[in-house]
C-alpha cells in the first residue's frame, strides 16, 4: 500500500470512530458558547454574538492538511485516527459572529479566561486580527480539549469572527482556495483579496465607533425614575421602533428618541428587552421630555 493509500485509509478510520465523538463535543462546545453569550451580554443586545453552528472538517482537508504536514516534516508519521486528531486539531469546528471588533475582543478574552473555561483547556490562541494574515484573513481563534464520554478528549478550534470579517470569506471565495480546494489562487485574486480585507476592517472599526455612540445616545445619563403624576407631558406618536430604541414625533414635529431602559422600567421585565415588543408604529404616548446635548429624549409614562 502506498504511503498516499495508507494515509487515507487511517483518515477514513478516524472518521468512522470518532466522528460521534466530534459531534457530541460541537453540541458541548455550542451549549458552553451560549452561557457565555448570556453572562457577557447581561441585560444588553444578545444579538451582537451569534454561535454560528458547527462543522466537522471534510475529509479530504484533513488528508491534504496531513499531506503538507508530512511534506514539511519527513519523519512524521501519521498511523493511527489518534495521529489524526494529534495532528489536525481543527477537524471540530465551531464559529461566533460578532456585530463589533469590541464584541470581538471580549468573546476572545473570555475564551481565554481559566474561570470560564471550567473543565476544557486552552490549547492554543491566535490572533489573526492584528496583524492579518498575508492574505488578508482576519479573525481570532481557540482551540480547545474538551473532555468526551466516548474514549479520549476531542479537541476543536472557535472561530470568533465579525460579521464582515466572516463575509470577506464568502466575498473572496475562500474555501476554493484553502488547502485540497480546487483552486489555486491568482496573484489579482491576493491583491483584491487583501484590498478588500482592509477596506471591510476599515468599515468594522467605523462601526464600532458608531455603536459606541448609539449605546450612548440610547442609554443617556438621564433621570430614570418613573415621571410622577405632577410631571408635564406631552404626547407623541410613534414612528418607526426597533429592538434597541423607538422614534416618535410631537405635534410641533419634533423627533424624539424613546429608549430602551424607560420602556423596560415600564413593562416589568428583567434583563434584555426589545422595545418593538411593547411599543408599536402609529401608538400614541404620553411622555416627559428630556433633553440634552446629545439628543432628544421622550420618556414614557405608561405603555399603550
Amino acid at each position: 500500500m502506498s504511503a498516499d493509500s495508507a494515509m487515507r485509509e487511517v483518515v477514513s478510520q478516524a472518521y468512522a470512530q470518532r466522528r460521534d465523538a466530534w459531534e457530541s463535543a460541537a453540541v458541548r462546545i455550542k451549549h458552553w458558547l451560549k452561557q457565555q453569550q448570556k453572562g457577557l451580554l447581561k441585560d444588553k443586545d444578545i444579538s451582537r454574538l451569534d454561535v454560528d453552528g458547527h462543522r466537522i472538517k471534510d475529509p479530504a482537508r484533513t488528508i491534504a492538511k496531513l499531506v503538507e504536514k508530512t511534506a514539511d516534516d519527513p519523519e512524521l508519521r501519521i498511523s493511527s485516527p489518534r495521529d489524526v486528531e494529534d495532528h489536525i486539531r481543527d477537524i471540530v469546528g465551531v464559529k461566533v459572529l460578532c456585530k463589533s471588533p469590541r464584541d470581538q475582543k471580549m468573546m476572545f478574552d473570555s475564551l481565554r479566561d481559566p474561570e470560564q473555561l471550567g473543565a476544557f483547556v486552552l490549547i492554543e490562541q491566535k490572533n489573526y486580527v492584528d496583524p492579518p494574515k498575508p492574505s488578508g484573513y482576519r479573525a481570532c481563534h481557540v482551540t480547545l480539549q474538551i473532555p468526551s464520554d466516548q474514549g479520549a478528549p476531542v479537541f476543536a478550534e472557535i472561530q470568533v469572527k465579525t460579521r464582515l470579517q466572516d463575509a470577506w470569506g464568502e466575498l473572496t471565495h475562500e474555501d476554493m482556495y484553502k488547502p485540497g480546494a480546487a483552486m489555486k489562487p491568482s496573484e489579482l485574486h491576493g491583491e483584491f483579496a487583501r484590498a478588500m480585507a482592509n477596506m471591510l476592517a476599515t468599515v468594522d472599526d467605523m462601526a464600532d465607533t458608531l455603536a459606541v455612540e448609539l449605546s450612548a445616545l440610547t442609554n443617556p445619563d438621564l433621570d430614570t425614575g418613573v415621571p410622577s403624576a405632577t410631571d408635564s407631558t406631552i404626547e407623541v406618536k410613534v414612528r418607526a421602533t426597533g429592538p434597541k430604541y423607538a422614534l416618535a414625533v410631537d405635534g410641533d414635529g419634533r423627533q424624539g428618541l424613546i429608549p430602551a431602559f424607560a420602556v423596560r422600567k415600564l413593562s416589568d421585565s428583567k434583563g434584555t428587552i426589545k422595545v418593538n415588543d411593547f411599543v408599536s408604529v402609529d401608538d400614541r404616548l404620553r411622555v416627559t421630555v428630556e433633553e440634552d446635548s446629545k439628543g432628544l429624549y421622550y420618556i414614557p409614562r405608561e405603555l399603550a
